[in-house]
């Protein structure tokens, strides 16, 4: 976007904080608190820079900017563009890195450009963190799942259990679409679902 794009965005994206806020907070207002992420998303990547907590923090408005204030954000955020192409590491290091401090993956997958969702979640927690594989094979995963098709689909084993009735079919469609882990995030469910008393055709 050019700069006067910019600059309307942030003027918009600041308004839309100021009514959320307003309207009593995400809770209340779920929509707008949706477009307005995008919008956060948007500014963010104009600067090539990741939608991050620190990130987003500069980006947060209690009231319209005056035109000097834009210009100092604006500022701001090509200083830390700058900085961080420095700094920039590979994705690897960066999960590696992760995984021997133990950062939380909220934190991590968003400067990895990957969705926080309740499979890539699963796949940081239990696969990376717990060594289950290496570094560079979960780092391919996440970046193969990272689309909105693949994920639907895993959100909705994860919060439905018509599936359990053709599992193994489940499982192995899933697998065949190319996903190396599914099945170890099936079998949680499974697992769960038989302490509860109920029979699963196939385990």
């Amino acid at each position: 976007m050019n700069e006067f794009e910019l600059r309307a965005a942030i003027k918009e994206l600041a308004e839309m904080e100021v009514t959320l806020t307003k309207k009593g907070g995400p809770s209340k207002a779920g929509r707008l608190f949706e477009k307005l992420l995008d919008k956060q998303q948007e500014i963010l990547e104009h600067f090539k820079l990741p939608q991050t907590p620190f990130y987003q923090g500069l980006l947060g408005f209690e009231a319209i900017p005056w035109d000097n204030e834009i210009d100092e954000l604006i500022n701001l955020l090509e200083k830390e563009s700058i900085q961080k192409a420095k700094n920039s590491k590979t994705d690897v290091e960066i999960l590696r890195e992760a995984k021997e401090t133990n950062r939380d993956y909220m934190f991590i997958l968003p400067q990895l450009g990957i969705t926080t969702h309740v499979y890539t979640g699963f796949v940081y927690n239990n696969i990376l963190m717990k060594e289950e594989d290496t570094v560079e094979n979960v780092l391919e995963e996440l970046k193969f799942v990272n689309n909105s098709d693949l994920l639907n689909t895993l959100g909705i084993m994860d919060c439905t259990s018509d599936w359990l009735k053709d599992a193994e079919s489940t499982i192995t469609d899933m697998e065949n679409k190319g996903l190396k882990y599914v099945r170890k995030f099936a079998m949680l469910h499974i697992n769960f679902t038989k302490k509860m008393g109920f029979n699963i055709n196939g385990f």
